[in-house]
């Protein structure tokens, strides 16, 4: 009995005198519509004391508030946690149009203080009831709405960081869906093209939630679907078509006895407008060395050692960081004494992609072996890129290395300079010697060779090659002249290609590389096996072709519900494995069947 009450008492101290470190923070949403209620949470963790004082809410008309306080014990392996906390709910009515900064709450417990984050809080301005029918009529007539119904107008836009930029700039494109629709799903996805654009795909956030926005005087429930940075790769205007979006959009049709809405699915395509590029030249006069490098940028220089002895390596770093397109630039020129033998070098990008564009470092590692001993020195190394804030060329140099070269063990290693040693001539290299100076043992032998059948040979060995190669290359030259028919031959090919990379993102659990490799294979390979020029390339087109080939509307159909489940997924939520699993074998499965009525055909 004495020990259980040990115990418990043991157990009861421990729980107590764990305490989470404090933390005090605002919760809720910085953006609504005026004359929409709203809450705001401030929430202390690790306390329950203390004074919490709560500032002035601007452009908002406090309608109530209240207090909650709430513990919680976690106890893994042995490790005992309390976590204490207690909030403020403050009930507000949004009442002036325009943005107003709330100051931070403050929380005063023993004479320290803890402030929250301060409060941006953005109040839109309301739609009016009597303008709502011309602007749903105002809206109908851009080319992106295709609304019907109440209350469900929904459209997409395809917004651009900025549409003037210089080559190699980056630019963020972001794929936003409007919507007065309670609830959609989409169905079916044609993603937008970047032709003319070196693309890298941003992560939407998986806590991705829908926002308010105002456009042309409405305010919309918008989420962002897509974001990716763009790298122009040509100069000219450029036109990004924004593609389309087949989704079911639930329109409230009424409300029952209970006073709950029901709602009716209606189906909608909606189109993304197409949104045009700007792209200037770089200006004249690159320097001569200039890698491509668009942005802002450092470079630095570093030997893993200065002395050494020869035929031992070294390491020359150098380490490009700043901002821009990092993974696009050339390697620099880099002279190294003659003495020097040079690998090419190993690149490692280490960056970090956002809405503020390409950020990080590219490190480029020299790995060189000097031969000979002495002292040598590598030049300083320049690299000039194009700064977008100046709009100017500028140079970056690292310093001059200077390394100094013992004579190594081996004994093929020895000083450059000198040479008055015959003994260090001959063990300079491995493949010098020097001249002999005696006469030696010499004889001269008589031979007939003019009757005998290697002197034939060679002469009608280098005959029959020429020949021979003449017809295989004529033969190779026939066989891959048509373009189309070699493409025709080679679609399996290379589609299972593509297929084994899939498989490989399939086992790494990465979806989004791996919907995009099958995808990249359907469709590469019924453009080779079809003969399709990519600019007639569609699913219509694809679906009329195959049925002119005499291929089985089952066959066509599971072609196009591998592309729908490809695109799709884009937009979906994650995917299970088994799922990409079964879409990986039925990819396989469909182009062996495509493969097995060609090849009856020709028989």
């Amino acid at each position: 009995m004495k020990r259980l009450f040990i115990l418990y008492s043991l157990l009861w101290i421990t729980l107590f005198a764990v305490a989470d470190e404090i933390t005090f923070e605002w919760k809720g949403r910085n953006k609504v519509v005026q004359g929409q209620q709203f809450q705001l949470e401030y929430v202390v963790t690790g306390t329950d004391k203390g004074n919490v004082q709560l500032p002035q809410f601007k452009g908002c008309a406090e309608l109530y508030r209240g207090t909650s306080r709430g513990t919680s014990v976690n106890i893994i392996n042995g490790n005992v946690t309390r976590k204490v906390s207690s909030s403020i709910i403050v009930t507000l009515r949004a009442t002036d149009e325009g943005t107003h900064e709330i100051e931070p709450a403050t929380l005063t417990i023993d004479g320290e203080t803890y402030r929250t984050k301060p409060l941006a809080l953005t109040i839109l301005k309301a739609d009016e009831q009597t303008a709502e029918g011309a602007g749903e009529q105002r809206s109908r007539t851009q080319s992106a709405v295709v609304s019907s119904g109440n209350n469900s107008e929904t459209f997409t836009r395809l917004l651009l960081s900025r549409t003037t930029v210089y080559e190699q700039e980056a630019i963020l494109a972001t794929l936003k869906v409007y919507t007065l629709a309670p609830q959609l799903n989409f169905t079916k996805v044609t993603l937008p093209t970047f032709e003319g654009f070196a693309a890298q795909e941003l992560d939407v956030p998986a806590s991705n939630q829908w926002d308010i926005e105002r456009y042309n005087d409405r305010n919309y429930k918008t989420a962002t679907l897509r974001r990716i940075l763009l790298f122009p790769q040509q100069t000219g205007e450029i036109k990004i078509n924004g593609g389309s979006s087949e989704i079911d959009v639930y329109e409230v049709q009424g409300v029952n006895f209970f006073g709950q809405a029901y709602y009716d699915v209606v189906s909608k395509n909606i189109i993304t407008p197409s949104v045009t590029v700007n792209v200037k030249p770089l200006p004249e006069g690159k320097p001569n060395n200039f890698t491509g490098g668009v942005g802002d940028f450092k470079l630095t220089g570093e030997l893993s050692t200065h002395a050494l002895k020869a035929n031992e390596a070294l390491t020359l770093t150098l380490t490009i960081s700043g901002k821009g397109n990092l993974q696009l630039m050339q390697n620099p020129l880099v002279e190294f004494p003659s003495e020097f033998e040079a690998y090419d070098p190993q690149v490692n990008l280490d960056i970090h992609s956002g809405a503020g564009g390409v950020s990080g470092k590219r490190i480029i590692e020299y790995t060189i072996i000097p031969r000979y001993a002495g002292t040598f020195t590598i030049p300083s190394i320049e690299i000039a890129y194009f700064d977008t804030q100046s709009k100017s060329y500028k140079t970056m140099a690292s310093p001059e290395f200077t390394v100094e070269v013992s004579k190594g063990d081996n004994v093929e290693a020895t000083a450059v300079s000198n040479f008055s040693n015959q003994d260090d001539v001959r063990l300079l290299n491995a493949d010098i010697r020097h001249i002999k100076s005696s006469l030696g043992h010499l004889a001269h032998t008589r031979t007939a060779y003019v009757d005998s059948w290697s002197y034939w040979l060679w002469y009608i060995l280098p005959v029959l090659i020429v020949i021979i190669y003449a017809i295989a290359s004529r033969i190779y030259a026939a066989k891959n002249a048509d373009i189309a028919i070699n493409r025709h031959r080679k679609a399996n090919k290379v589609a299972l290609r593509r297929l084994k990379q899939a498989g490989i993102f399939l086992k790494a659990h990465n979806e989004a590389l791996f919907y995009e490799e099958v995808l990249r294979a359907v469709w590469g390979y019924l453009c080779d096996k079809l003969n399709m020029p990519l600019s007639e390339l569609s699913r219509d087109n694809v679906q009329a072709e195959l049925a002119r080939c005499g291929v089985d509307q089952t066959l066509i159909i599971r072609f196009t519900q591998i592309l729908d489940r490809c695109e799709f997924a884009r937009y979906a939520p994650s995917q299970a494995d088994d799922a990409m699993e079964q879409l990986y074998q039925e990819t396989i499965d469909a182009i062996g069947e495509m493969e097995n009525i060609i090849k009856s055909k020709k028989k």
